[in-house]
């Protein structure tokens, strides 16, 4: 399912496989991981209305309305959802709905989806609103409604950080992996200090857990996610992502 992103109004890649965004937030990545994958076909499948929260430019998007799925794409960049628009099959448009807005505060219908796909998204934000985040995302959801939930970790671009994370882990901090001009950390020469996202928030399986969990959710699995396609030095060892799949109890 996945595709090569190319659109003029687009910022060029300078690492393959990962497309910045236009507000200088982040990055989508071309290949889709396997939570992601599972979204797109039960969202396909479900005969329910889906969402995506921070959907960047849609590459999941658009393989769920490929899929067969209504779908609604969140974003908190209006660029980013007009490039979506553009590029979804003018066929499919009519089952696609967009809307700017940014997580915590973004206001949706609750018990509305039966699947919701949040990828790479939470780890730029504070522990206090990846909280409010994941409760407001049980309500968007029907009874039933599935959620997939993908993050970044230490393990992976950040490993600069790894010493600080698991010290704070030991001393049992509820939110460890928070870190203030991130970019510090990441293993590039020549990198821009003033430039990057203001705060990353790196999470583990446990601390996704926990969340869905107080939230009220039904945790199916959680687990750590290899990203062979993170080239050097960005991959490490097969934990640079994680990723949940939970339940609204019916």
């Amino acid at each position: 399912m996945n595709q090569p992103y190319d659109h003029p109004d687009m910022p060029k890649q300078w690492m393959e496989g990962m497309v910045p965004t236009m507000n200088d937030k982040g990055y989508m990545f071309e290949v889709l991981d396997h939570i992601a994958e599972e979204f797109i076909e039960y969202s396909g499948s479900s005969g329910k209305p889906a969402l995506e929260v921070g959907c960047a430019y849609g590459i999941a998007t658009i393989a769920a309305l490929k899929n067969g799925a209504e779908i609604t794409a969140c974003d908190m960049e209006q660029r980013h959802l007009d490039v979506l628009r553009e590029r979804a099959p003018a066929s499919l448009r009519d089952k696609l709905t967009t809307r700017v807005g940014k997580l915590p505060d973004i206001d949706l219908p609750e018990n509305t989806f039966g699947s919701l796909l949040c990828s790479r998204v939470l780890h730029f934000l504070y522990g206090r609103d990846v909280d409010q985040s994941v409760a407001n995302m049980f309500r968007w959801l029907q009874p039933g409604g599935r959620l997939f939930l993908v993050a970044d970790t230490p393990y992976g671009i950040w490993r600069n950080f790894i010493p600080i994370f698991e010290e704070r882990v030991a001393n049992g901090e509820r939110w460890p992996g928070e870190m203030e001009k991130p970019v510090r950390y990441l293993p590039f020469e020549g990198r821009n200090e003033d430039g990057g996202p203001p705060v990353m928030n790196l999470l583990c399986p446990d601390q996704l857990i926990r969340t869905a969990e107080e939230a009220g959710f039904m945790v199916e699995r959680a687990e750590f996610i290899d990203r062979p396609d993170f080239r050097p030095p960005g991959r490490m060892d097969g934990r640079e992502n994680c990723g949940l799949v939970a339940v609204k109890p019916v």
